[in-house]
């Protein structure tokens, strides 16, 4: 019973604090004179307008995205073993499940990158030097249908943008079937999921 009348004496002295500043407060408020509050009100209302601006600002520099280079052809739907060549091994799993979400109705079958590696040089093909002869081997050995050659690397827009390039080499021909190019923060998964849905909509006719 002490304990809690110990309790009850200190909530009524807290209670009686609080009201005597909220008491000061109101006073205060009450005494200033119409255009003062009318200045304080303008005044706070703009440092909250140029807060807010800036945070836009800051937040469109940062977040700004955009598609480009960006074509497919129809052989595309066709082909349904791919490797994906010129990312991490982390990056690569991004790619592939983003890839497969995509096209949830076609079968698709990726080449497992340590295979690759045992014959081509990736540095190579990050450059885009992929003359016939490597192709046939690819195709004849792994059953490759299409090459994803990949580039992840800095952007044009500043601090922490990155780029993605995109490029869907068919191994029998050589002929480019896809290609796309994102720019936006650095966020591998969005880069990823950006690029394969512009492929999808432009290879299904904007759908």
């Amino acid at each position: 019973m002490a304990a809690e009348k110990q309790n009850i004496c200190h909530w009524q002295k807290t209670k009686t604090q609080r009201d005597i500043c909220f008491n000061n407060i109101n006073i205060h408020h009450h005494n200033l004179s119409g255009s003062s509050r009318m200045k304080i009100l303008n005044k706070s209302l703009c440092s909250i307008s140029a807060f807010l601006v800036v945070a836009g600002l800051a937040i469109s520099a940062g977040c700004a995205r955009k598609t480009e280079a960006l074509f497919t052809r129809p052989e595309l739907i066709n082909h349904s073993r791919l490797a994906v060549i010129g990312l991490t091994p982390e990056q690569e799993q991004i790619f592939m499940a983003s890839y497969t979400k995509a096209f949830p109705g076609q079968i698709i079958i990726f080449v497992e990158r340590k295979r690759l590696q045992e014959i081509i040089d990736e540095q190579d093909l990050r450059q885009g030097r992929l003359n016939e002869k490597m192709r046939a081997k690819i195709k004849e050995l792994f059953g490759v249908e299409a090459l994803i050659m990949c580039t992840y690397y800095d952007g044009d827009g500043g601090i922490g943008r990155k780029k993605l390039r995109i490029r869907i080499v068919d191994s029998a021909t050589g002929a480019i079937v896809g290609s796309v190019i994102t720019e936006a923060s650095d966020n591998f998964k969005y880069h990823c999921d950006t690029a394969i849905k512009a492929l999808k909509a432009d290879l299904l006719g904007g759908s």
